[in-house]
């Protein structure tokens, strides 16, 4: 049988401090899960950027090297054109990603803090909403 230890009672300035701990720890979270949020959504625009421009590619430019087709239906003519797509495709990717670590660091290097929507409801003391309702 295990007896309950009470809490130990902390004095004001214990309490105090602990309070600035508390909010500091949560400020902390906020920032780093603010960070987080930004890195979240800026990797995601810039793959969308990258990956969307070579879609455009692919559909523009693909019937060069048998886009879509099989690849035993494509002429020797297009596999030389698709080999030399593929490699451009590698080198864009690679430049790309490489881009995107690039910002993903410099990213590490700036306090990051979420504007989200913030909303402050005013609070009457409860005198002066039963004038109020006196006067309705």
């Amino acid at each position: 049988m295990t007896e309950d230890k009470p809490e130990p009672e902390l004095n004001h300035v214990q309490m105090t401090a602990l309070k600035k701990r508390l909010q500091e720890a949560a400020q902390e979270r906020f920032l780093d899960e603010s960070r987080r949020r930004l890195d979240k959504i800026m990797s995601q625009k810039m793959r969308t950027t990258f990956i969307g421009a070579i879609a455009v590619f692919e559909e523009v430019f693909g019937f060069l090297w048998g886009h879509g087709e099989a690849d035993h239906d494509i002429t020797e003519q297009q596999q030389m054109m698709k080999d030399l797509w593929e490699e451009a495709r590698t080198r864009i990717l690679n430049k790309s990603n490489n881009q995107l670590r690039a910002v993903r660091s410099e990213l590490n290097n700036h306090i990051v803090s979420w504007n989200r929507h913030h909303m402050e409801f005013p609070v009457k003391p409860l005198s002066e909403e039963k004038t109020d309702e006196e006067n309705v």
